[in-house]
Formats: C-alpha cells, structure tokens, sequence
C-alpha cells in the first residue's frame, strides 16, 4: 500500500483537542471534519513532532531533518488510516477480524521502538524509567503502533465510540460510570445536538 500523502500544511488550524480518552483514538482524532470542511493535524513533519509533544507522547522536540520528518508524517498517516479500517473491522466482526497481514503490519511498526531501562535518583529514592532512544525518526511512530496493540489487545472494544454527530468523525474510548457517552464532547457536539433538538421540539409545536 502506497503511503498516503498529506495535504498541504493549513494556516489557522484549530487547536487540537484530546477527547479520545486512549492515545490510540486520540490518534484516530488527528483528522477530523469541523464545521463542515476536513482538517488535518498531522500535514508535515513539523505538525507531527507538534501533536506528539502535545499528546505526551515526546517530552521535546528531536532533530531530524525537515525532509525525513515530512516522510515521517506521511507514513503516520498511512498507519493511521490503516488502523481506522483495521478498528472499523474489529467493532463489526471481533477481533477474528484482524488478519495475518495487518499483525505482521502493527508488529514491524513495533519492532521500530527499541527501548531500555534506566535508573534514576528522586527526592523518595531510586525509580526506572523507559528510555527509547530516537536513532531513527521512524521510531518517533513505535508510540504509536504500542497504543493501537493496547486498544487491540487489552481495550474493551464495546466501550470504543464514534461520536453519534453525523458530522463528526471523532472516537472516543467511553471511561464513564453509566457507559453511555455519546458526544467526542459535550461542549461540541453534544451541545449542538442539543441545540438542534430543541429547535425540532419547537418547530413540531
């Protein structure tokens, strides 16, 4: 499959939100429709290094050169969309949905995230801590490919949503008491869902 290139870098994008409630659908949420018009996060490498510090999932940018990390975020995107009709897949037949092809996919993904432990001083004595080194900028999506083998693996796939806006194609992983989440947020789309039922209720009478 042919990476998917992104679109040109946009001006004015809107602040990215973290409504997924797991790194993996945060992810997913990396592209979304808003206000009737497709964004996208992740258009060059410089917006990816971007999400990933603001997803937690680097602590600071790294140096790699310009050009590499514009591939780098092409090939984001194509994991990314892979992963989308991978869940879609898994959320209509099980998880028997997930052939031999896309394991041998998310595993080389894996193998890119070479980590080792360290030791570390702190205030209340010693602590280890993960270290992953990034060599090779391709590793900055070994994050990722581990957050899509959680969900997969471990995640309750019931409690994975999309938002039930027609216009909004957010997921979100549903950690409430009741489980009966709706909205990707209740400021966005369940207020405007609201919104919109009240003005029905009002046009009926």
């Amino acid at each position: 499959m042919a990476p998917i290139r992104p679109p040109a870098p946009a001006s004015g994008l809107p602040p990215w939100q973290p409504l997924g409630d797991h790194l993996a659908l945060d992810f997913l949420n990396t592209t979304a429709t808003l206000n009737g018009g497709q964004v996208e996060w992740l258009g060059s490498g410089e917006a990816l290094v971007s999400w990933l510090v603001t997803a937690g999932v680097i602590a600071k940018p790294p140096r790699f050169d310009r050009v590499i990390l514009d591939e780098v975020a092409r090939d984001a995107i194509t994991l990314r969309e892979w992963f989308r009709g991978v869940l879609e897949r898994t959320k209509a037949r099980g998880p028997g949905a997930v052939a031999a092809p896309d394991l041998k996919r998310l595993n080389a993904w894996l193998e890119r995230g070479a980590s080792f432990q360290r030791v570390e001083q702190t205030a209340s004595g010693l602590r280890t801590v993960s270290v992953q080194p990034l060599d090779d900028a391709q590793a900055l999506l070994a994050p990722l490919a581990a957050a899509i083998a959680d969900l997969l693996c471990h995640g309750d796939l019931d409690l994975v949503r999309r938002c039930e806006s027609e216009q909004c194609t957010m997921w979100f992983y549903d950690r409430t008491k009741s489980h009966r989440r709706r909205w990707c947020s209740q400021a966005l789309c369940g207020n405007r869902a609201k919104a919109a039922a009240f003005r029905q209720r009002h046009r009926a009478h």
